[in-house]
């Protein structure tokens, strides 16, 4: 389950910001370029498209009806057994500021500031739901496994927690068609040109041809707080802390040119972030007549 909650929740990802000081105005009559305030709107923008607490909460329930009920239902209707899974929230000690655009991505605009904390908040998550007794083996009789396989297959043998956001977020809260321009930039790509000697010469790493397998290789052990685990959380800070150095000056450059450009951004797919709005609220209505 861990890897498979790790994409599935991919697209609300922790805090972007920063904490660089204000670059200085770029000219005459230019407004000065706040990073910490261009963080703040692009967590703001991401956030409004994947969803905040309440609504992916709302989701999260739904679909708990929805696919824990129509399986309880169907196997009632072909006279099996079948107890449903408990419902737990996989966002229980999630706040607002972890679902920011963050710095699962791998990009030159990842958060400078969110270092771990999505993916400790993620194993955290894994151990409360094992707790409540939400796991990926269904407890039926022999007998029943090909009867549930069947009633399982209208939600394509997916967990209540794979939830899917509004029609067209995932490709929103990616804003590729924003930040593809930015990172061809020559003064992204100039302030980028300086990375991988950076996290070699200063800190002693070898990225590779494939930095996000660098950053995101898996060095959990053990369960967490267990001195494995420990252990490699202590590895990923220091991975991250050392990307977040190497990064700061590309990032500075292309979050001026996000800041620059989101209004324009947002204008373009107006009607497409209303209707994601709109059904984020839908769904808030509809979960709060579910008992839960």
């Amino acid at each position: 389950m861990k890897s498979r909650l790790v994409a599935v929740v991919s697209w609300i990802l922790v805090l972007a910001g920063g904490s660089a000081p204000a670059a200085p105005p770029r000219g005459a009559g230019e407004s000065r370029f706040d990073l910490v305030a261009a963080a703040a709107r692009l967590d703001a923008l991401h956030i409004s498209i994947a969803g905040d607490l309440a609504e992916l909460r709302a989701t999260q329930l739904l679909n708990y009806h929805r696919v824990e009920g129509g399986t309880a239902e169907c196997m009632r209707a072909h006279g099996r057994p079948y107890n449903k899974l408990p419902y737990a929230d996989f966002y229980r000690d999630f706040t607002d500021a972890d679902l920011g655009y963050g710095n699962g991505r791998a990009t030159i605009v990842d958060s400078l500031t969110a270092g771990t904390r999505r993916f400790e908040l993620n194993e955290y998550a894994g151990v409360h739901l094992r707790q409540a007794g939400v796991t990926d083996d269904v407890p039926v009789r022999p007998e029943d496994v090909g009867v549930l396989n069947g009633c399982r297959s209208p939600y394509e043998y997916r967990s209540y927690l794979d939830v899917d956001p509004p029609a067209g977020a995932y490709e929103l809260a990616a804003f590729e068609d924003m930040l593809a321009p930015v990172y061809r930039d020559r003064t992204v790509v100039d302030a980028w040109r300086g990375y991988d000697d950076c996290m070699r010469s200063r800190h002693g790493y070898d990225v590779g041809d494939d930095r996000s397998d660098f950053l995101f290789a898996w060095r959990f052990e053990g369960v967490p707080d267990s001195p494995e685990w420990r252990r490699g959380l202590a590895e990923m800070k220091a991975i991250f802390a050392a990307d977040v150095d190497c990064r700061r000056p590309a990032y500075t450059a292309a979050m001026r040119l996000v800041d620059q450009r989101l209004d324009a951004w947002k204008e373009k797919h107006r009607s497409e972030l209303l209707a994601i709005r709109r059904e984020w609220r839908n769904r808030v209505a509809a979960a709060a007549k579910l008992p839960r």
